[in-house]
């Protein structure tokens, strides 16, 4: 483990970088080594059906319309689905209205180069809403986010620094919001709405985040019960806190052809 390096230039992106912060072992089997979970997780099927119907309902129509809602819930048989269609009804008292642009699902890169080390940073943003001279980045939410401003996200700073020169050549403001969808989360955390010396700043973060992960040598798990328990290589892990499972669950491999 003491020999493995990052790659030259080092691609950063929230999830990775939610892994970073929260376990260097966790992030060297995930994100470097890029090993199959040992352990299995609970699929987010709701927030992935919220996603998917989102993006269609505004690529084919607008969410302020509840007949084009409930034709787009109908024709993908989730009509009958009472959490997702309240989602979207949460959804559409959050979408501005109207917009000079956007789009759903939208893929980005930002490469840094100096000063060193060089990096890029990569991001899949929910939606990306172009009103009111802001470059609005929405990330919607099906869980619970403990904290009451989006700011407090490393997350969503580094989204913010992937828009930021993009929003700059258009002459808008940046701005990153959550958007609580599900049911029982009254109030949005307050946005982030950085300006030219917070995303300054912001870039000097991922820079020495970046710096840290290319000097780190050691790896090591954190052996904390609540970070522990649901990680996807808890069966695997020397450092983990707690027990473990009886057996790893990866796939067995196929038996060899005669």
């Amino acid at each position: 483990m003491a020999a493995l390096r990052p790659p030259d230039i080092l691609s950063l992106s929230a999830s990775s970088l939610e892994t970073w912060r929260r376990c260097r072992r966790a992030y060297r089997n995930q994100v470097l080594l890029s090993l199959p979970a040992s352990d299995e997780s609970a699929p987010p099927e709701l927030g992935n059906a919220v996603h998917a119907i989102l993006r269609l309902i505004h690529e084919t129509g607008s969410c302020h319309d509840a007949d084009h809602v409930r034709g787009v819930l109908d024709g993908h048989a989730l009509s009958g689905e009472g959490a997702v269609l309240a989602c979207v009804e949460r959804h559409a008292r959050r979408c501005p209205h109207p917009v000079d642009g956007g789009w759903h699902e939208v893929e980005l890169a930002r490469f840094h180069r100096r000063p060193g080390p060089m990096f890029m940073v990569v991001g899949r943003l929910d939606a990306v809403w172009i009103h009111d001279g802001l470059l609005d980045v929405r990330d919607y939410k099906t869980g619970s986010y403990p904290g009451t401003r989006v700011g407090d996200d490393p997350r969503a700073r580094l989204q913010a620094w992937l828009v930021a020169d993009r929003a700059r050549r258009r002459g808008l403001r940046v701005r990153v919001r959550y958007e609580h969808l599900a049911p029982g989360v009254d109030e949005d955390p307050e946005p982030l709405e950085p300006d030219d010396d917070d995303l300054a700043a912001i870039g000097e973060e991922l820079r020495a985040t970046v710096a840290a992960i290319r000097s780190e040598t050691a790896w090591e798990g954190v052996a904390d019960p609540a970070v522990c328990g649901w990680c996807r290589y808890r069966s695997i892990c020397p450092d983990r806190a707690g027990p473990a499972p009886a057996e790893p669950s990866w796939a067995p491999p196929p038996h060899p052809r005669a």
